[in-house]
């Protein structure tokens, strides 16, 4: 995948008006921007990762609460590939496809379900950094109200898995800081 072709500039410019750069929720949108176009083919291709990833594990995996939960976390990457991708056709862009990702029949998992389940949990975490940043980037209201949407879904899939690991004892605790008033107290 190539992310899509904008011309290359000839001079600098700079931003006239800030009610056209920042976009309102019922003017005419200005074009998507290099810094949004990116964050845009970025969060397609990591949602593509994330559905080649959850269909081999869905496909080893026996638990069928484990199997719900990960098929559940691919609905949510091709929600977000399809948002992503129709917001580029929208602007006349090309979306992406996803190209050369074949998943083996294999029915056998070379991996834990203990290791998968930390594994989505832990990148699921990347995606909803990966999507605050988007939405940090976009200064068009239609782009951050749509990354804004996302971020519960994100968050729930998020305590779901959690709440997984914790049930099965699979989640290991990570260190704290100390607890001086508790400290100040003895």
């Amino acid at each position: 995948d190539r992310p899509t072709m904008i011309p290359y500039p000839d001079k600098v410019e700079f931003v006239k008006k800030k009610e056209i750069f920042l976009s309102k929720w019922f003017e005419k949108k200005r074009p998507l921007n290099v810094l949004e176009l990116s964050e845009i083919f970025f969060n397609i291709e990591r949602n593509y990762f994330a559905l080649v990833l959850l269909t081999g594990f869905i496909q080893v995996v026996k638990d069928v609460q484990i199997k719900k939960f990960l098929t559940k976390g691919k609905d949510l990457a091709q929600k977000q590939i399809q948002y992503l991708n129709d917001t580029l056709t929208k602007e006349d862009l090309i979306g992406t496809i996803m190209v050369n990702s074949e998943v083996s029949t294999s029915t056998v998992s070379p991996f834990s379900e203990k290791l998968i389940m930390n594994l989505v949990t832990i990148l699921n975490t990347q995606g909803l950094t990966y999507i605050g940043h988007a939405l940090a980037t976009s200064a068009r209201i239609d782009l951050a109200t749509e990354y804004s949407k996302l971020i519960p879904e994100i968050l729930q899939y998020g305590k779901e898995g959690t709440d997984i690991l914790i049930e099965r004892g699979w989640m290991e605790e990570p260190p704290h800081a100390p607890n001086r008033k508790e400290l100040a107290e003895n």
